[in-house]
């Protein structure tokens, strides 16, 4: 979905997405939903660094992606001590192979080279291709909130719990302010979906959409720093986050 996915195909992404929606909705042994990821695991602290991220309870394969210089890579970074964190059990530490293990077994040291195949002659009466289908016409107008599951509802409220505390009381004069400072938490700018301003409050709705994830995070300036809410969006080409009623 959208600029994401060009970095999605990452090992990083591909390890750490998959099992994160596999672990969508998930109890732990005693039938109970994962407890929510404690403040102090996802960087929330009495007053932490405008920029700081949530430190990780041990070290993630994404630790290096921290200091990316892409935005987004730093967001999967950030993810990823999030979802650490609401994942029962915590993500899956990546396979490690040896030296050897990881060539093909032709490219292996002692190994002699194969030989070329002959060529084959290319052929050239290819039949037309089939006709493109018709596109599917773009939805338009509203569409209302869905429900999160466990593991979306305790990620929802860790980025809550970031935001709030980086404000630290201080309220955004307006929208541009309120994007500068979301986008200083790791949060991409092309995430970041100004909404109309209420109350004269400037307003933004963060899209956390991720490798089937539904969550969107709801943030309103207020005169004592902002809110924000998580809530569910259809994970879904179409569909503008700031178009999803939410319901009352």
């Amino acid at each position: 979905m959208r600029t994401r996915n060009r970095l999605a195909k990452i090992v990083l992404a591909a390890a750490l997405g998959s099992m994160a929606l596999t672990a969508c909705g998930t109890a732990d042994a005693t039938g109970k939903p994962p407890a929510k990821v404690p403040a102090a695991a996802v960087g929330a602290s009495a007053k932490p660094e405008p920029a700081a991220t949530p430190t990780p309870t041990r070290s993630l394969p994404s630790d290096g992606l921290a200091e990316h210089p892409d935005p987004f890579a730093r967001f999967l970074a950030l993810n990823s001590r999030v979802l650490d964190g609401c994942v029962p059990g915590g993500l899956p530490e990546p396979p490690s192979l040896e030296p050897e293990e990881s060539l093909p077994p032709q490219n292996r040291p002692g190994q002699p080279m194969p030989e070329e195949p002959e060529e084959l002659p290319f052929p050239t009466d290819f039949p037309p291709p089939p006709p493109a289908p018709e596109p599917a016409p773009a939805k338009s107008g509203p569409v209302e909130e869905v429900p999160l599951t466990d593991v979306e509802k305790c990620a929802g409220d860790a980025h809550a719990e970031r935001v709030r505390t980086a404000f630290d009381d201080a309220a955004p004069a307006d929208y541009p302010a309120l994007q500068k400072k979301l986008t200083s938490l790791e949060y991409p700018p092309s995430f970041i979906n100004r909404m109309p301003d209420q109350g004269g409050s400037p307003r933004a709705r963060i899209d956390l959409r991720f490798m089937g994830s539904r969550l969107v995070l709801d943030v309103t300036g207020t005169d004592r720093g902002v809110t924000a809410e998580p809530f569910g969006a259809p994970d879904a080409e179409d569909v503008r986050i700031t178009e999803v009623k939410r319901k009352p």
